[in-house]
């Protein structure tokens, strides 16, 4: 039993005859127990400190959360274990269909939406790089309460012309395990815990940690201030389209591909060995039969601006993935750039 000073508990007394038959509960003695709590420099005297931490991308669905410190070690000798919260936007359901239907201010505090939404109160929204907090219980409503400038983010302006989407975010918890002693010993220097969570953005995190006491403050961290306005597990490899020598207007110019299972995209680029000499290559990748972006090799470049996966959607299962090439330019002796490959990071 936890020995956290204050704490009641209910104790029973029961009796048993040789062959282990227990008297009836009811007939018992119950009695209560207040916890005193204990003394001595080896054991903690309150709750943690509010913990710091962070979380890094490692690829192939992954994540590690690393960094967890204090300001002060005080109280953390007996830390048994940390929970942390993670408020993320899964990428396999393609960017919010959800989208603001007036502007908000920094000073607003709800929005208006196009589409009716329902949610909880606590819950995280994420607009642009802002999260927000569910102020009210909801139930196919378009006006959403809520508390600006949440988990370190500041209030900014939300555009509704193009209309900005509106990510209501799902939360996942899991429990960090430590050995008693363990904040303050040189391993926790470099301390580094996995999750694998593929496919989805985490816009934000919360993590409190337990000790032989009780629990500690939450510590919240946003994590949107990044290009990709959240941190991106995706699955890890990359699918690549090849067309062997000079270029020319073709359609289905390469074998096509098959997507094993549905998997979101962090960017698509296209690459040539050899430059087209005077126009460029513009070339369409399809996803079963459907243009899913189009890609432009500059004159005299031998790489095309990559495009975001991200605002792409995902690649669904068991779809064909094909390559168009729409134009390039083959007469008066011009070189319209040779060898190409399109590579799809997933």
């Amino acid at each position: 039993m936890p020995n956290r000073e204050g704490v009641t508990v209910h104790i029973s007394g029961r009796a048993a005859n040789v062959v282990d038959e227990e008297c009836a509960y009811e007939l018992s003695p119950l009695t209560r127990w207040t916890i005193l709590g204990a003394t001595g420099t080896a054991l903690d005297i309150d709750v943690p400190g509010q913990p710091i931490f962070g979380l890094y991308p490692i690829g192939a669905g992954s994540i590690e959360v690393l960094g967890i410190a204090f300001t002060d070690l005080t109280n953390t000798r007996s830390i048994s274990a940390g929970t942390l919260t993670l408020a993320y936007w899964d990428e396999l359901q393609g960017p919010s269909t959800i989208l603001l239907s007036a502007a908000m201010g920094t000073t607003d505090t709800s929005f208006t939406v196009a589409t009716a939404v329902s949610a909880s109160i606590g819950d995280l929204v994420q607009i642009d790089a802002e999260v927000m907090v569910v102020q009210a219980a909801l139930t196919s409503s378009t006006t959403v309460p809520v508390l600006r400038a949440s988990h370190g983010t500041a209030a900014a302006s939300h555009s509704a012309v193009p209309p900005t989407g509106v990510y209501l975010l799902a939360k996942k918890i899991f429990i960090l395990p430590f050995a008693p002693d363990f904040f303050g010993s040189p391993a926790s220097g470099s301390y580094a815990f996995p999750i694998t969570m593929p496919d989805v953005r985490i816009a934000a995190g919360e993590l409190f940690m337990t000790n032989s006491r009780g629990n500690s403050s939450v510590a919240a961290e946003s994590f949107t201030s990044t290009t990709d306005l959240g941190l991106r597990t995706l699955l890890g490899g990359q699918l690549t389209i090849q067309v062997e020598g000079p270029l020319a207007i073709q359609t289905n110019a390469a074998p096509p591909l098959l997507v094993e299972t549905s998997c979101s995209v962090r960017d698509v680029y296209a690459i040539v060995q050899d430059a087209p000499s005077s126009d460029s290559i513009i070339m369409q990748v399809t996803q079963n039969g459907v243009v899913y972006c189009e890609l432009t090799i500059a004159a005299l470049a031998t790489v095309s601006t990559p495009v975001d996966g991200f605002a792409l959607g995902p690649l669904q299962a068991l779809a064909i993935i094909g390559l168009n090439i729409t134009h390039v330019v083959e007469t008066g002796g011009t070189a319209p750039g040779s060898d190409l490959t399109v590579a799809i990071r997933i």
